[in-house]
């Protein structure tokens, strides 16, 4: 086939583009036209918000066969590591967003950027810690940033490459290695350090926000068996909590459709090659394209999480709701969504080991430093949480007004909604 298996996208749909974390409008939407534009090589900026360190030096992994780490591309995968400034055992790996390919025909055009191929990454980029300090700053650590080359959150693998089309002539092929693009940067790590760490974050933004879920227990496992010393792990998934969800219209081009093929396109798997968990498939035989699903398969992750998210996510509202909300009925949706958002969010608020800051600004690049709830930032929140100064619904923090603080917050990332007011852009105390 020569186009996308969903043929036209619906209107408002955005796709990522050729930067690390910079979205493309496909059909215009001005009132996301702030997600665009966002700088190479400090994609995690974009969605944490959190102080970041660097640049450091680009490192690429060597391939040698069908299991070796690579991008869709079939190029070698790499990463950024920063080691830690005042000899530190702590450690963050942070992992970068930028949404998924639905189907081959997307991936194949996603391989031709820097979101599918490391030829087009900067020879430099920089990296955030997620190690907190008491009083809310993060600390210096050992930082490791990924940059995003599969196409699927660090998921999928075929040992053999995929081809795009079922046409034989001018044939061109994608490689599937997300889960082993994780597992030899977790390789790498741990020659050179992680294995003396004390204390370990797994963070990210967006789609690596979904890798965070995703994956922690993963690490938290190798760790347990190749640290010792390192009995503090954590994770902290930035914008990554991604509703199943109809869109707007309620027809077949909705985010969890979406989700369901990339699940069988790049071979999401429970075993020791696959990135899923299998108590979640044991919950889901039917539907195991779920447990790919962060509402679905958080509840069977072991490793506490302090997750940063949205009700009203712009990316969410955009890309599974599908509208600007210029209509009444649209707008309605719109609130009806952040209903929907608490309302699987409630299995997050049950578990006493997690913790939260949930927003109500219309954004997905959040101004994290400027929330504050409670008398608290969203960073000292986070550090209480940390520290476990605060346990069970004392660590979950949600914003329980309407749309931007019922028209309050005026922040830049915020997305105008109807009904807001012009204040001064001042943290809000609630």
């Amino acid at each position: 086939r020569s186009r996308s298996k969903w043929g036209k996208l619906p209107q408002y749909f955005l796709i990522y583009h050729l930067q690390f974390a910079l979205l493309e409008v496909v059909s215009g939407m001005a009132r996301v036209a702030a997600l665009a534009a966002m700088p190479l090589a400090f994609a995690t900026d974009f969605y944490s918000s959190f102080p970041e360190h660097g640049p450091v030096e680009l490192t690429l992994l060597p391939q040698s066969d069908d299991e070796s780490p690579a991008c869709l591309d079939g190029s070698p995968y790499g990463f950024y590591f920063r080691p830690s400034t005042a000899n530190s055992t702590k450690w963050t790996i942070n992992i970068q967003g930028g949404g998924w390919c639905y189907d081959e025909a997307l991936c194949h055009a996603r391989s031709k950027t820097s979101l599918g191929s490391s030829k087009y990454w900067p020879k430099s980029a920089g990296c955030s810690c997620m190690n907190a300090k008491e009083d809310g700053e993060m600390d210096d650590c050992n930082c490791l940033y990924m940059p995003y080359g599969d196409g699927a959150s660090f998921s999928g693998f075929r040992p053999k490459p995929w081809p795009v089309s079922a046409s034989r002539s001018n044939q061109d092929f994608l490689h599937f290695r997300g889960i082993k693009n994780f597992d030899a940067t977790l390789d790498w790590a741990f020659k050179h350090g992680l294995d003396k760490a004390t204390e370990f974050v797994l963070t990210g933004g967006s789609a690596g926000g979904l890798s965070t879920f995703l994956h922690v227990d993963r690490a938290s496992q190798r760790l347990a068996l190749e640290a010792p010393s390192c009995k503090h792990v954590r994770a902290a998934p930035v914008v990554g909590y991604f509703l199943d969800h109809d869109d707007f219209k309620k027809d077949a081009n909705n985010y969890t459709a979406f989700m369901q093929y990339i699940y069988h396109m790049q071979n999401l798997t429970f075993g020791s090659d696959g990135a899923l968990t299998p108590t979640c498939q044991a919950a889901y035989p039917d539907m195991p394209h779920y447990c790919f699903m962060s509402p679905h398969m958080q509840q069977f992750i072991q490793t506490p999480f302090f997750m940063f998210n949205s009700k009203y996510d712009a990316w969410q509202l955009a890309n599974e709701l599908q509208t600007d909300w210029k209509t009444k009925a649209e707008q309605e949706a719109v609130l009806q969504y952040g209903e929907d958002f608490l309302q699987q969010f409630k299995a997050i608020q049950g578990e006493g080991k997690h913790g939260a800051m949930i927003t109500s600004c219309i954004c997905h690049g959040c101004p994290w430093q400027n929330f504050m709830l409670e008398g608290k930032s969203s960073y000292q929140h986070y550090s209480a949480w940390y520290y476990g100064k605060t346990q069970g619904a004392e660590s979950t923090h949600v914003d329980a007004r309407k749309p931007n603080g019922d028209g309050t917050m005026t922040f830049s990332q915020c997305l105008k909604f109807p009904g807001r007011e012009d204040v001064d852009e001042t943290p809000l105390v609630v």
